[in-house]
């Protein structure tokens, strides 16, 4: 196992979700600067009309961004069901038990994701992947009410294609640094130099999942970066996984789902995810 997710996956079970401070000081910067403006239309002009419409913005944000962060911190204490856990030793027994807390906090983690910016987001773990496909075949009565719960909506399941073109595998890139960018975003790292993994992208290597995906931080680094500049095209991949609706498999031989980045062969990551997620 990877040393370095060996030992920092560790570092998240300290810090929760990210809160967003920063956008709270974003939008009272702004509140206080347009308010000035306001200030100034109302003593030098008698014109209260921005003070008013200052004043109803403002309402409307705040409610809805509290009404983001009492969500957040109920996903946070949320908790999945013995008997869904009961389900899952079925289906994987050779998984410890003792892994469970890692995939519930990964899942809970894409969730995060979705509850922060609705989009679509690649998953970045069999493992977690493995809980989502027995919520939804199994528990679709919970799995819909945790989703319109949190979200407000039934998060879609939507597997990738197994012989994805071109434009199918650019798109499917193209998620996965959603997801990377949003689960950097949640516990306060930069996508573009971070020192870690991002917990979801840890878990597989965690717990030892079988045929699990692996991934470089340099490489998801560069990818990142690449993306941001668009000075080049995202690195080709050599492996695509794909998920049908019962089972993950990936077109390449390789065993671990992944392939090698840059000139260290041990240092692998996915070329996409298992599967996707989105709104309505």
């Amino acid at each position: 196992m990877n040393q370095l997710t060996n030992t920092t996956i560790h570092y998240f079970q300290q810090h929760t979700r990210n809160t967003f401070s920063k956008t709270w000081l974003r939008f009272f910067t702004t509140i206080l600067i347009f308010s000035g403006l306001g200030l100034i239309c109302v003593y030098f002009f008698n014109i209260y009309f921005p003070i008013i419409i200052v004043a109803i913005l403002s309402i409307i944000w705040l409610k809805l961004r509290l009404n983001r962060l009492r969500k957040m911190r109920d996903l946070e204490s949320f908790k999945i069901p013995n008997h869904i856990w009961l389900a899952f030793k079925q289906r994987h027994p050779n998984i410890r038990q003792s892994s469970y807390p890692f995939i519930e906090d990964g899942f809970k983690d894409y969730f995060a994701l979705h509850l922060c910016r609705k989009g679509a987001y690649a998953m970045p773990s069999h493992s977690v992947d493995a809980l989502w496909h027995i919520l939804i075949e199994e528990f679709d009565d919970f799995y819909e009410s945790m989703s319109q719960g949190f979200l407000g909506y039934k998060l879609i399941h939507k597997p990738h294609d197994l012989h994805a073109t071109k434009s199918q595998q650019a798109a499917q890139r193209e998620q996965l640094l959603n997801t990377w960018q949003g689960a950097c975003y949640l516990h306060h790292l930069n996508p573009q130099n971070t020192q870690i993994l991002p917990r979801l992208f840890q878990v597989d290597a965690h717990i030892g999942w079988e045929q699990g995906l692996i991934f470089s931080l340099p490489f998801m680094i560069t990818m990142y970066r690449q993306m941001i500049s668009s000075t080049s095209d995202l690195p080709q991949a050599s492996a695509t996984s794909s998920c049908s609706s019962s089972s993950c498999s990936s077109s390449s031989s390789d065993s671990s789902h992944s392939h090698s980045a840059g000139s260290d062969s041990s240092s692998s990551c996915s070329s996409c995810s298992s599967c996707g997620g989105g709104g309505d």
